[in-house]
């Protein structure tokens, strides 16, 4: 009796399998075998994004000189770091040496002149006195005068001819005054003439800095020099070969991309990124937007195109300037859930379910199901991590 119940239960296991074979297509209506494929549930994320290519782009500085002439010096060597202000390189700049020396002494004489004509000054200090004196003098002339006027008279001979020594004494004071005057206004076109030769100085400065490449920044690697002492430098700041030298900041690098406008207009800040590439085969780096162009660029094809610029997280690998692969822009996500491929899943009397295969049987499960990117679908509930799935090809 036993063995009987056991013949009944294998049968109805079997007609089961079948029974599930043939509603996913697995079984044809005239029992021939459909061909179908197996994959097992894994964990992992599953996302939707926007692919985009592009290439490794580090902070960097294009440096040349303004003027033609001789290289003079080349101050560093590759892979020298530098610092802002330091001068790189030099073009022989002998005629603007003497420039530079001919408006430093300019200013030179124009700074003593002016402290000679200011208020502390000998000229100043001079006529000061003088004006000084001229007004006591004066003073003592009026006293006379009116003790004159008081003793003899207004119209007496002492009276009348100490009149002439004060009008003297009055026309003494206005001309020192006048003087005076006049050396304050010198003094104003002096501060005028200094503040001319400072600015000739400066001028003739200027120009000598354009025969010298200074470093724009602190930290920078140099890293690449395309001169040396002794070369004849053209100026050419339209042209595009090489620059002279080449600096690279070795801890700012990004990853960058051009896309066409439809992509542009679905990527957006902060979005989150999964960077491959084509030198790391087996690595992904992550990172986020950081910066979308809204102004197009045009290819050499007229195609207009938008930059996009993707900030990668900290990494111990080794990058290079323009090492080139993908990125997938993320706008949704799920990370770390039970995934399989999106074809698996059937409805089936309002339930979603799935075959499994099982040593050598196929069973229906019923699974629920959660996010999904149209190829993968994320399984909440239903399905263990290496279960075998049947997908019919």
């Amino acid at each position: 009796m036993k063995k009987i119940k056991l013949i009944v239960a294998v049968i109805i296991v079997i007609g089961l399998g079948y029974f599930s074979l043939s509603y996913f297509g697995i079984l044809g209506n005239n029992n021939a075998e459909l061909e179908y494929k197996t994959e097992k549930v894994t964990k992992g994320n599953i996302q939707t994004a926007i692919a985009v290519d592009g290439n490794i782009v580090f902070d960097t500085w294009k440096l040349n000189f303004f003027e033609s002439g001789t290289i003079n010096k080349i101050n560093v060597a590759l892979g020298d770091k530098i610092k802002k202000g330091q001068v790189l390189a030099q073009l022989d700049a002998s005629k603007e040496d003497s420039k530079v020396q001919q408006s430093s002494a300019e200013l030179s004489t124009s700074i003593l002149n002016k402290n000679t004509l200011a208020s502390d000054g000998v000229d100043y200090e001079i006529k000061k006195k003088a004006y000084e004196y001229a007004k006591d003098r004066l003073d003592a002339e009026d006293d006379l005068y009116d003790k004159y006027v008081d003793s003899e008279g207004k119209n007496s001979t002492q009276a009348l001819a100490q009149r002439v020594k004060v009008k003297l004494a009055e026309a003494e004071v206005a001309n020192i005054k006048k003087q005076l005057e006049q050396v304050e206004a010198q003094y104003q076109g002096a501060l005028y003439q200094v503040d001319k030769s400072a600015a000739a100085l400066q001028q003739s400065r200027d120009n000598y800095r354009d025969y010298q490449i200074v470093a724009p920044v602190d930290g920078a690697v140099v890293a690449q020099i395309n001169g040396t002492a002794g070369d004849i430098y053209i100026s050419n700041q339209n042209t595009t070969a090489a620059p002279l030298m080449t600096l690279i900041n070795p801890d700012s690098f990004w990853f960058e991309a051009d896309v066409e406008d439809v992509d542009a207009l679905k990527i957006s800040q902060d979005m989150k990124a999964y960077i491959n590439l084509d030198v790391y085969p087996d690595r992904k780096f992550e990172g986020k937007v950081i910066f979308v162009s809204p102004v197009a660029e045009l290819d050499s094809n007229d195609l207009a195109t938008y930059k996009v610029v993707i900030a990668i997280d900290s990494t111990d690998v080794k990058l290079l300037s323009d090492m080139t692969g993908s990125a997938d822009l993320v706008s949704s996500e799920v990370r770390d859930v039970l995934m399989i491929s999106n074809v698996a899943v059937k409805n089936k009397l309002g339930k979603q379910v799935v075959i499994i295969k099982k040593d050598g049987n196929f069973e229906e499960k019923e699974v629920q199901t959660g996010f999904t990117n149209g190829k993968t679908v994320e399984i909440k509930a239903g399905l263990n991590v290496g279960d075998e799935i049947v997908i019919v090809k």
